[in-house]
């Protein structure tokens, strides 16, 4: 059974402004083990959706005016 997608709740510019911060786009350092690598392009894959969205959202609001 195929769930049905609902809205996504409006996302603050404030947020996204904060997470890109904390969570920029960047290249693994040599250091880092495997599961640094994964997490950090986890972390960074979240921010990338919630960018994605926001985008659609300001999209929409301006298709709709």
């Amino acid at each position: 059974m195929i769930k049905k997608q609902t809205a996504f709740p409006d996302i603050p510019e404030e947020l996204l402004s904060e997470l890109d911060s904390r969570f920029p786009e960047k290249c693994a350092e040599l250091s880092w083990d495997e599961k640094e690598v994964w997490f950090a392009a986890g972390q960074r894959s979240v921010v990338r959706f919630l960018l994605q969205i926001h985008k659609e959202q300001r999209e929409i609001k301006i298709r709709s005016s």
